[in-house]
């Protein structure tokens, strides 16, 4: 069986010059209802109006992971809609990962951030098939060379989210399949920790394009490939099939606004999962 798996970070954040994600989720959910792709992982879902906003709109998709944060908002931002029966979700947060450099304020402003996000993991039923849905901190500095103030600190997060994936799988887990906005960039020296050497197969690592719509960043500032799909399986069959970026031009609203339905592109990829266990 081959499915798609689509990862969208859609722009929750206080400070997005888009209109609210409520009305742009009208749009993308009306495209991914009509897609034939089997699961969703978003990011910064940020409140529970948001997620009951998704719910309503994805009604072809009854199964959902998530895990209720201290506002009963989803934990970390993170949930997962899928059309396959899902089990054993988990949420493993980043909290206790610090920054060891920059000045106190920024270390402590880090820190408390980091304690908000995460990584979602659930497996699908009878699949043998583990996810995982994660989202790192921002480095709001756009600067990803060696010695940069957030580099040791988004290793640490790497660390855990590679710990908790690990944890996640069982003995007979055939396939793994994490994706998300890790907010490192593909060309810095971190890279290769977001595959954790050959542990993980970059779905896109063919295609360098940005994942952050160039847009909407400050003047001057470069746009990077920030969000990954990773697969591990059989190295000798590997199951992505077909890779696209989703959500890369401007829509126009109802109201007739042209805008990007989030700052970030939507990534997908067909896998082939492992037949029903028997």
């Amino acid at each position: 069986m081959t499915t798609g798996v689509i990862s969208l970070n859609v722009c929750c954040g206080l400070s997005s010059s888009l209109p609210s994600v409520k009305e742009r989720a009208v749009e993308f959910c009306s495209v991914l209802e009509a897609s034939d792709a089997g699961i969703v992982n978003f990011q910064e879902v940020w409140t529970p109006g948001l997620l009951r906003v998704l719910r309503s709109r994805l009604r072809s998709y009854p199964f959902v992971a998530v895990r209720g944060g201290v506002a009963s908002q989803p934990a970390g931002g993170l949930v997962s809609f899928s059309r396959l029966p899902v089990r054993s979700v988990s949420y493993v947060s980043f909290r206790g990962a610090r920054p060891r450099a920059g000045g106190v304020l920024f270390r402590s402003a880090v820190a408390i951030g980091s304690s908000l996000q995460g990584v979602l993991t659930f497996e699908l039923t009878g699949r043998r098939t583990v996810l995982g849905n994660v989202h790192l901190s921002a480095n709001r500095d756009g600067d990803w060379t060696a010695g940069n103030r957030h580099q040791a600190f988004q290793r640490t997060q790497l660390q855990m989210f590679h710990r908790t994936l690990r944890r996640a799988r069982r003995p007979d887990t055939e396939l793994a399949v994490a994706s998300g906005d890790f907010n490192v960039s593909s060309d810095s020296p971190l890279y290769p920790l977001v595959v954790d050497g050959d542990t993980w197969r970059d779905a896109f690592a063919g295609d360098d394009r940005p994942t952050y719509h160039p847009e909407l960043l400050p003047s001057g500032k470069r746009a990077h490939r920030i969000d990954y799909v990773l697969v591990a399986g059989d190295p000798e069959r590997p199951p992505v099939t077909a890779t696209s970026l989703l959500f890369t031009d401007r829509v126009q609203l109802a109201d007739g606004r042209s805008t990007f339905l989030s700052d970030h592109a939507g990534l997908r990829v067909e896998v082939t999962l492992p037949g029903p266990a028997a």
